[in-house]
């Protein structure tokens, strides 16, 4: 009995071990990298929530909607958790999930054509700094998570929606209509509104912007009444 105690021991110890080092590993190496804010100073207020009626609960419902069946429970709770910060205190978010943050930032890092590298140690921080703007910035913030989290695209023209449509994590395997030369992405979104009604699901776009999402068509309304919540009016295409 002992023995089989000591072994499972050290099973748990070896898989602890593997999983520290998996998470290590995925991980970027800042030792090389030299931080860098445009910003004299951050600001120490924080964004207004309780005024306006934003919790964690609204990120929860948000999630749960967004991710249908392809998140677990845990994951779930844990991007919930990341909104819910990234909105209503931008330092302990880039503090907390220091490398999560940086990797939803497209260019942070890399060489752009005329423009310098992007630097910035807390990019929430930064972005809520400059605006104070409570709805700019959780638009700004939302945006960055769920598109790197593959529950958020963008594309102002057909031919990118094509690609794009495919990189949301939910429509990841299924097929679409061709895109059209002559149309923009709001109408080839809904061209293939059409073809998702037959699986439940439909694509909700963010109106005059080029942002969109999926959910299922029971869902529909009161994904819109959450986002509303936020100022951000998603209509169907």
């Amino acid at each position: 009995m002992l023995i089989r105690d000591k072994v499972r021991k050290a099973i748990f110890l070896f898989i602890t071990l593997f999983y520290g080092v998996c998470v290590f590993a995925q991980q970027k190496d800042y030792t090389e990298i030299h931080f860098k804010s445009k910003l004299r100073n951050y600001t120490k207020i924080l964004p207004k929530t309780k005024e306006f009626d934003i919790d964690r609960d609204l990120f929860v419902q948000l999630v749960d909607l967004l991710t249908i069946e392809s998140f677990s429970e845990n994951e779930k709770s844990d991007l919930a958790n990341k909104l819910w910060l990234a909105v209503s205190n931008p330092q302990k978010f880039d503090f907390v999930y220091k490398d999560y943050s940086l990797k939803t930032i497209k260019n942070w890092g890399v060489k752009i054509k005329f423009e310098d590298p992007n630097f910035e140690p807390n990019p929430y921080l930064a972005k809520w700094t400059v605006t104070e703007d409570e709805f700019i910035y959780m638009h700004w913030a939302i945006t960055q998570i769920l598109t790197y989290e593959r529950l958020m695209a963008y594309s102002e023209k057909a031919k990118v929606a094509q690609k794009a449509i495919n990189e949301l994590l939910i429509l990841e395997k299924l097929k679409f209509y061709q895109a059209r030369t002559d149309e923009y992405a709001y109408d080839y979104l809904h061209r293939n509104n059409d073809l998702l009604k037959k699986r439940g699901l439909v694509i909700l776009i963010y109106n005059y912007h080029f942002d969109y999402i999926v959910c299922e068509i029971e869902n529909k309304d009161k994904m819109i009444e959450l986002l509303g919540r936020l100022k951000l009016e998603y209509i169907t295409p």
